[in-house]
């Protein structure tokens, strides 16, 4: 039988004549990682089994309510490290809020800027999204002027 290389190790194996699509060697670091990626790829398709996993996860920590804070206490190396990113990352996050809100608001090319009162007619609707850029698609409406002030 023709020999695959393993998508974990990178190692040649033979498969097995019963899976004929064998991705992973039986090696079982290869099989630990054949399982993650199932995982991961169930997680972000099933919402149903997110929502098992979750709920599952809920109830171990209902049971093991002091495991991090016994964790934390026993692993101060982990703690320090974890304050260290933590700080990193709220740093990186006042810094990116600090640009977005110091950035010039951008604008679709064809913005109608009114200088005469609204007229009834049809206008086109641009949705505005994000940190106000306004996106190219548009919807057309037909809008009546009830009363001019």
């Amino acid at each position: 039988m023709v020999k695959r290389r393993c998508v974990a190790c990178a190692r040649l194996f033979e498969p097995r004549r019963h899976v004929p699509h064998q991705r992973y060697c039986s090696r079982p670091e290869c099989q630990r990682a054949r399982r993650r990626c199932w995982q991961r790829e169930k997680l972000a398709a099933d919402a149903d089994y997110r929502a098992n996993q979750a709920a599952a996860q809920q109830r171990w920590r209902k049971r093991h309510p002091e495991y991090w804070r016994d964790y934390r206490r026993c692993h101060p190396g982990y703690t320090e490290r974890n304050r260290t990113e933590q700080r990193e990352r709220n740093r990186r996050r006042r810094l990116v809020a600090a640009v977005v809100a110091s950035a010039p608001r951008i604008a679709n090319r064809d913005v109608y800027e009114a200088k005469d009162p609204v007229v009834s007619g049809l206008y086109r609707l641009i949705p505005v999204t994000g940190a106000g850029v306004a996106k190219m698609d548009a919807y057309v409406v037909k809008m009546q002027v009830m009363a001019v002030t």
